[in-house]
């Protein structure tokens, strides 16, 4: 028996990243039910340590894939608890991550206790844009810094908003998030006009 349960255990982790998925249930039954609620503009902070399974192959610093991870993580706490992403699924929509950008300013040392802190900077129908950083505890030195773009699907998040949070206002877009957002665009434009040349 209890080589059959290891067994299944040993394809689950081979076939499924089983750790991923316990971690975003454990970021959303945390988030939802032991972390208290924050507004639209409250920051998100989920703290973490750089264990071995995320070191590079010199198993001294964090794998530069693994800073994604954190990042997801994050995302999924930061929404559940200001109530945006749960009002999206709620309607039947979807938020996945059509865009991201990251900035390796340091590494994270093996052992390091760090926050990835997540905030809302803008918004609009079919977007959310968010300003993720993670920073190590000990210093408060930010490692890396990122803009992430999620693509709201099948619902307006405007209205989500509107009702989520009467009377918001929405911030004044910042020059950099600009830049990136036209980056984007032309980006999409450029993939749009690539594909289709190669089907005449």
């Amino acid at each position: 028996m209890i080589w059959t349960i290891i067994g299944i255990l040993l394809i689950l982790y081979i076939f499924i990243d089983v750790h991923h998925f316990l971690r975003v249930y454990l970021a959303i039954i945390v988030g939802k039910y032991f972390r208290k609620r924050l507004n639209a503009f409250e920051s998100s902070e989920v703290y973490g340590i750089c264990l071995p399974s995320d070191a590079d192959f010199m198993l001294s610093h964090m794998n530069n894939s693994r800073f994604l991870r954190e990042y997801d993580f994050a995302r999924f706490d930061f929404g559940i608890r200001n109530g945006t992403l749960e009002e999206v699924f709620k309607q039947g929509g979807s938020s996945p991550v059509s865009a991201l950008t990251i900035r390796y300013r340091l590494p994270l040392m093996l052992f390091s206790v760090y926050k990835v802190v997540t905030t809302l900077l803008w918004w609009d129908e079919k977007s959310v844009y968010l300003d993720q950083r993670l920073v190590t505890i000990s210093d408060n030195i930010v490692r890396t810094v990122g803009f992430t773009k999620l693509g709201i699907a099948k619902v307006n998040f405007e209205k989500i908003m509107a009702e989520k949070y009467p009377g918001i206002v929405k911030p004044e877009i910042s020059e950099e998030l600009k830049t990136w957002i036209e980056f984007n665009e032309l980006s999409s434009q450029k993939m749009k006009s690539e594909g289709k040349s190669k089907t005449k």
